[in-house]
This record gives C-alpha cells, sequence and structure tokens, in this order.
C-alpha cells in the first residue's frame, strides 16, 4: 500500500505530471528505475513507484513514494525446478512465461488499483506511467482491457528497457541463436528462414501464451505482432538505455524506440568503508605509465554466485602477472573465496565481498563480467574495454552487444579457462583500440544525457494529455 496514501505536499498544485514507476520485483530490471527515480525526484517530480516490499527501502530513499507489489517475480515452484530445465532456448523460454507473462495479470491488476486510487484523491492530475519492459502490467490497458476507473483513456506511458532490444526484423536473426546482424540480401534471406522457424517452434508456444492472456484480461484489440516486438513497441515511447552503436542496426525499427544512452553513475555513499588495500589502487594510479600497474576488475553480478564461473578463473588465469592487480568484487556482503576446497587467492589479487563498480572503474584497465546489461552499462559509463562470459539467460545476447560495439571480448562461454582470460586481457592491453572505442562510447553516452531526454518526453506526454 502506499504509505499514508502517498503525500500530497510540495508537488500538488505542480504544473508536472504524478509518475507512476513499475518494474518487476527483481534487481536488474527494478535498479535502473531505481536511479531515474531519484534523478527525476531532484527535478520536481513526484513519484510513486509500485514494487515489492523488498524495495521499499531504496525507493524511499530517492525520494519516491512506495506502493505494494504482492506479486512475486515468478512461482516459487518454478524456480525450485528451473534448474532441471535444459540450458539454451527451452530455460529462456520457460523463464519469459513463467516470470513474465505468467505475473502480466497480478501486476496489471494492482497497477489498475493504484491509478484508480490515484484518481480518488487527485481526480484533475495529470499522470504519466514510465514501466520497465519485463514488468508488464500496462500492456493489458494498452490492448484494449478495461480502464481504471475514472480515466476515459490510458495514461501516456514511457518503457525503460534495460536489456538489448529483442525485435523481430528484416535486419537481424531473433533472440537466442545470437546471430550477428545482417542486412545484405543474402542475410536477410538467413534473418527470415530463421526467425519463420523459431517462431513456428520453440518461440511460438510462448507467443500464444501471451496472446491468450491478454484475451484473458478483456483486450479487444490483440497485437499483431510478435510477443517480443508488442514488449516494446505498444507503448508512447520506449527508450533504450544505451547509445545506437551499442545495438544492431535495424531498418524497419519501430519509431516509437529511441536510443537515450545508459543512465548516469549513480552517487556512492559517501560513508561506504574501502576496504584497507583501497590506498595501494590510488597510489597505483598516480605513478608514471611505465611503473603503474595495470587494473583488472571482475565482478559477477550479485545473482551468480558460483564463482567457478568467471571469478576463479580470472584469479587463477592472471596470478602470475606481478605487472597486474585484480581486484575482485563477490557481490554479497560477507562472502569469501579464500580457503574454499583448498584455494588460495594469488599474491596479485585484492578480494572484497562488496564494492561499487564505479569506484574501481575510475581506476580500472579491464573489466570482467558475466554478461549482465548493468554491467555493460557500467563499462561505458566509465571508458573501460571489457572482456565478457554469460550464454544464460539474454547474457549471450548482451555479450554480443558489447563485442559488436568494438569495445569488449566475448569469449562466448559461461566458464571459461584461466587461459582464455589471460589470453583476452593480453589482447587489450596491448591493443589500444579497445580503450579507445571505449572512450567513445563514454563520451557518445555522456553526450546524449538520458534524464534530460526523459524528462523531455515527459513533459510532451503530459501536455498531450
Amino acid at each position: 500500500m502506499v504509505a499514508d496514501g502517498y503525500s500530497q505536499s510540495a508537488q500538488k498544485d505542480s504544473t508536472k505530471p504524478l509518475l507512476v514507476l513499475t518494474a518487476p520485483p527483481v534487481m536488474g530490471h527494478t535498479t535502473p528505475l531505481l536511479r531515474l527515480s531519484k534523478a527525476l525526484v531532484k527535478r520536481g517530480f513526484q513519484i510513486l513507484f509500485m514494487s515489492a516490499l523488498e524495495f521499499k527501502n531504496a525507493i524511499e530513499k530517492t525520494g519516491a513514494e512506495f506502493y505494494e507489489s504482492k506479486t512475486p517475480f515468478a512461482d516459487p515452484s518454478y524456480l525450485g525446478s528451473r534448474h532441471k530445465l535444459p540450458p539454451g532456448l527451452p530455460t529462456l523460454m520457460a523463464d519469459m512465461e513463467n516470470m513474465f507473462i505468467k505475473q502480466m495479470a497480478p501486476r496489471s491488476l494492482e497497477l489498475r488499483s493504484l491509478l484508480e486510487l490515484i484518481r480518488e484523491r487527485e481526480p484533475s492530475r495529470k499522470v504519466v506511467l514510465i514501466t520497465e519492459t519485463m514488468s508488464l502490467a500496462p500492456l493489458p490497458f494498452i490492448f484494449g482491457a478495461p480502464l481504471p476507473k475514472g480515466y476515459t483513456k490510458f495514461p501516456k506511458t514511457i518503457n525503460i528497457n534495460t536489456v538489448p532490444i529483442m525485435l523481430l526484423s528484416v535486419d537481424t536473426g531473433i533472440t537466442g541463436p545470437c546471430l550477428p546482424p545482417d542486412s545484405t540480401d543474402s542475410g536477410r534471406a538467413r534473418n527470415k528462414i530463421i526467425n519463420e522457424m523459431l517462431v513456428r517452434g520453440p518461440f511460438g508456444g510462448t507467443d500464444k501464451v501471451f496472446h491468450q492472456t491478454l484475451k484473458e484480461l478483456g483486450c479487444t484489440s490483440l497485437p499483431k505482432v510478435f510477443f517480443q516486438n508488442a514488449w516494446l513497441d505498444s507503448y508512447d515511447t520506449t527508450f533504450q538505455l544505451c547509445v545506437p552503436s551499442l545495438e544492431y542496426p535495424r531498418s524497419d525499427l519501430h519509431l516509437s524506440i529511441r536510443f537515450c544512452g545508459a543512465l548516469p553513475k549513480g552517487e556512492i555513499d559517501p560513508n561506504f568503508q574501502y576496504p584497507s588495500w583501497w590506498s595501494e589502487i590510488q597510489s597505483n594510479a598516480v605513478l608514471p605509465a611505465d611503473s603503474r600497474k595495470k587494473v583488472v576488475a571482475v565482478a559477477q553480478g550479485t545473482v551468480a554466485l558460483d564463482y567457478a564461473d568467471l571469478i576463479l578463473p580470472t584469479l587463477k588465469g592472471l596470478a602470475e602477472r606481478p605487472d597486474v592487480i585484480v581486484v575482485c568484487i563477490l557481490g554479497v556482503r560477507g562472502a569469501t573465496i579464500h580457503g574454499e576446497n583448498g584455494f588460495e587467492v594469488p599474491a596479485n589479487a585484492r578480494v572484497v565481498d562488496f564494492l561499487p563498480y564505479d569506484s574501481i572503474l575510475e581506476y580500472a584497465d579491464i573489466f570482467i563480467t558475466n554478461g549482465g546489461y548493468g554491467g555493460l552499462a557500467h563499462g561505458v559509463l566509465n571508458g573501460v574495454p571489457m572482456i565478457l562470459a554469460g550464454t544464460s539467460e539474454d547474457k549471450a545476447e548482451v555479450c554480443a552487444r558489447g563485442a559488436y560495439a568494438g569495445f569488449a571480448i566475448n569469449l562466448k562461454v559461461q566458464r571459461p579457462t584461466g587461459e582464455q582470460i589471460l589470453e583476452a586481457s593480453n589482447k587489450i592491453f596491448t591493443d589500444p583500440a579497445f580503450k579507445h572505442t571505449a572512450l567513445r562510447l563514454m563520451q557518445d553516452n555522456e553526450d546524449l544525457d538520458a534524464i534530460s531526454i526523459i524528462e523531455r518526453q515527459i513533459l510532451k506526454h503530459a501536455n498531450t494529455v
């Protein structure tokens, strides 16, 4: 529920619209909207943020007001049996159905309740909805489900896409096989065959579940496009959180889909306690170039915690490089790897349970991750070349984008060897093109100014309500 029915204080008489934010209750999809919320509150917007109770404190810290969604990320029984699914497309499609499509109905009902509450208390207030792609909560209303009480038309809606663009296109293959783009005549013929084959095959069932769910929710104008297209091009505006050169070019990209760049870096808590070895990193940074050690940061995020996937291979692969400092971020407070199964941390490694990525990337020469889209954004924001290794969820597509943009090496495996990490690191150390491209992407991203682009679109939509 909303705290005290939500405040009607400073912004009640503002000409700015009330913003309603929604995202599925998982870190990778919610964190970008938390950062957006904080930035928009600073610009004078009043925000109601619908999310799970676990995000209440984080939401309120942004200055937004919290409205509880009790819809879980997925049914616990599915999460408990997910590991039994075959890797690749079967798991990807099962995730689409169980984590997102099946949660669309209860999330849309909660959104209905929130919008009706707003209309009861502020009948004339303009409302703009900002949703994260995988929430799906607004889609039933967009496709003709009965409107919330008090509305003659659904509020203008901005979608924030926090994953790679995944659309059927004449210029690219369908999400999953991770094919490079190809707009030549032969490439388009390839794309057509593969797209049609997969839509009829493993993707077809998921597409039917999506359309059937919309029908059951009372939608009167079902989408005539593939479900992944409907998830992006059905909104008034969809913002892709990257620069154009970090995505595949598509001649048929819907006009409602625009690039705004990655959201700016978050603020680091001034009271954050850095590890005891932090002064070594800072001292190394001011040494002459021929004396300075290279700094390699490695992280697997906060979900993929089997350190044998990436962290251990990185530590082993670079262990014999005294000219390199490896900073290993475990992602969970209190986590440790020293002594686990007899593993000893190499002398050139510095291990920490938790560390804000941006703090170390200021000093890093390479950032190694398992392919999360948030991690990719951190690399761009700091102008740091990357090594990417991940094949689960959408990670293969993320890794492919980094390599396509030219600032990352995609190892195309879930669990690389130490030799692969060492070889890729040496390639980046010796080829300045990776750093030059990373710095260009960073500058391109700064030039876009994501928050200002989004704010202008909010105000434009509010003026057309």
